[in-house]
């Protein structure tokens, strides 16, 4: 008489796999969310930049960055366009000169992003950021 084995997997095997599957897991996920937030600091750097032109070609057209029909004023706060973070304008006076400085904001789950935190740019280009590691977010 011939012997047959019901085909299927022990309850060994599937916890081996469920094992192996969650330290997967708990690898990946990090990564992917770091990954993300990585990929959503464009958005800031795409924001600033278009509000540093805007302000460069009001001081172009009107001679000061602060002109009334410039459309960007001191104290605005201008949403990214993917809404990832907030964009607010100071525009200040030192000794009869009138710069500008930007800084983004990160919003909702974007505040997450320790490294980078606020990116900044001012009038004659200088960039930073308010994280704790801020060797890459430009």
């Amino acid at each position: 008489m011939m012997k047959s084995r019901n085909g299927g997997f022990t309850l060994i095997e599937l916890l081996v796999v469920m094992v192996v599957a969650s330290i997967l897991m708990m690898v990946a996920i990090p990564s992917y969310r770091q990954s993300v937030i990585k990929s959503r600091r464009a958005d800031a750097r795409i924001a600033l930049n278009d509000v540093a032109q805007r302000l460069e070609r009001c001081y172009t057209q009107f001679g000061a960055y602060d002109a009334a029909d410039c459309g960007v004023a001191d104290g605005d706060e201008i949403a990214s366009k993917e809404g990832f973070y907030l964009v607010t304008v100071t525009i200040e006076e030192a000794d009869d000169v009138v710069t500008y400085s930007l800084s983004a904001a990160p919003q909702g789950g974007q505040a997450d992003d320790t490294d980078c935190g606020a990116l900044e740019i001012n009038a004659v280009g200088v960039r930073s950021a308010t994280g704790e590691n801020t060797d890459h977010c430009w």
